[in-house]
């Protein structure tokens, strides 16, 4: 009972704090709206190909000249574009020299095409355009053997407006600007929780209140107790705050299984509020342990892609970067979020315990053996 009272009292001295609900909410939420909005054409993975331009000779007659034109009219919408050679132009070296696109030399037997090499995309799209009006000659010219009727049909199919179409046999949503940076806010927040952690108890000795606690008919170890489970109860509470927040109003996107990243971003709150009191103890004075706990919170960040994101591809590279826990915690959430894997969450949630047990004995073992709080 002691354990909730003193919880309770930890909760509502907190949230009185104005610095609190400032720095918790107001300051990821923020952050997140300027990076999401400024940096969001860097996760922006489509191309433009813009105007296409092609040169052409025709030499075809019959039949076939009008279908010609007709896909040429058709390829028009698509924003391709064929220009008739006149005079003595020399179409290869306007191609060669980026003037045009390609070239195209049309005949009632065969189509001969030159491409800019300079640019590959629009090279595969005057490519793969051409190869499909080829190939649907070729099905119609087989057709008129056996039904002549339907060749006419077929010529009239309208050009694919879809230069480029990917297909993927596991196809999976890649997060945006605002996705990307919902996760690192509300991840680099939860591990600011370890400052206020790192005052949680020599606070009461600054305050003067230590001895009145002391004098109290409450057990030590209630008192350690209770003030970790009140600032873990309003860490977290922030940290859900600002998911739901970037959630409904940014419309950040958070997959399928919300509970669960509760649940990892709950045991990050638990490593970091340990981390702080164990850096309390660890350091001397109040000054090296903010100093100490600041260095640490900005290089996890920094390595943990929280301000941009990082492509970690050599071996030490991934190295330095996984001793971020912003890092497996960023990975985890956004594997449980993108892929549906919910045992991708098991190694992040193992590690934060782990080493929030480890700085909680540390803590506990420093706290139970001096004299006072």
């Amino acid at each position: 009972m002691n354990i909730i009272r003193i919880a309770f009292k930890e909760i509502k001295s907190d949230f009185r704090d104005s610095r609190t609900l400032v720095f918790m909410l107001a300051f990821p939420i923020v952050l997140m709206l300027i990076l999401g909005t400024a940096l969001s054409n860097t996760f922006n993975t489509s191309t433009s190909v813009g105007e296409i331009h092609v040169l052409y000779k025709d030499q075809t007659s019959g039949e076939f000249s009008g279908y010609v034109r007709q896909f040429m009219k058709e390829a028009k919408k698509s924003a391709l574009h064929f220009k008739r050679i006149s005079g003595q132009l020399d179409a290869k070296k306007e191609v060669q020299q980026g003037y045009y696109d390609g070239y195209m030399t049309i005949t009632n037997e065969q189509i001969q095409l030159y491409v800019n090499d300079t640019n590959s995309i629009k090279g595969s799209v005057i490519q793969g355009m051409t190869a499909a009006f080829a190939d649907q000659y070729n099905i119609a010219t087989a057709i008129a053997k056996v039904k002549p009727e339907q060749v006419q049909l077929l010529m009239n199919n309208k050009v694919q407006n879809d230069y480029i179409k990917e297909t993927s046999l596991h196809s999976k949503r890649q997060p945006g600007a605002m996705d990307y940076y919902a996760i690192a806010m509300t991840t680099m927040i939860a591990l600011y929780g370890a400052l206020p952690a790192s005052y949680l108890i020599r606070g009461e000795r600054t305050r003067k209140t230590a001895d009145r606690l002391l004098a109290a008919p409450v057990h030590k170890f209630e008192i350690f107790i209770g003030k970790i489970f009140g600032n873990m109860v309003v860490n977290f509470l922030c940290v859900a705050i600002v998911i739901t927040f970037s959630k409904f109003v940014f419309k950040a996107y958070w997959g399928h299984h919300l509970a669960l990243v509760y649940l990892v971003v709950f045991t990050e709150v638990l490593f970091a509020i340990s981390l702080g009191l164990g850096i309390s103890y660890i350091s001397r004075t109040e000054g090296a342990a903010r100093m100490i706990l600041m260095v640490v919170i900005q290089l996890a960040s920094f390595l943990g892609g929280a301000y941009f994101k990082i492509e970690a591809t050599g071996p030490m590279e991934k190295f330095i970067t996984n001793l971020s826990p912003l890092t497996w915690v960023n990975t985890a959430l956004t594997k449980i979020i993108y892929l549906n894997d919910v045992s991708a969450g098991s190694f992040a949630m193992l590690l934060n315990v782990g080493l929030a047990a480890l700085f909680l004995l540390i803590a506990g073992t420093a706290f139970t053996r001096q004299e006072g709080l």
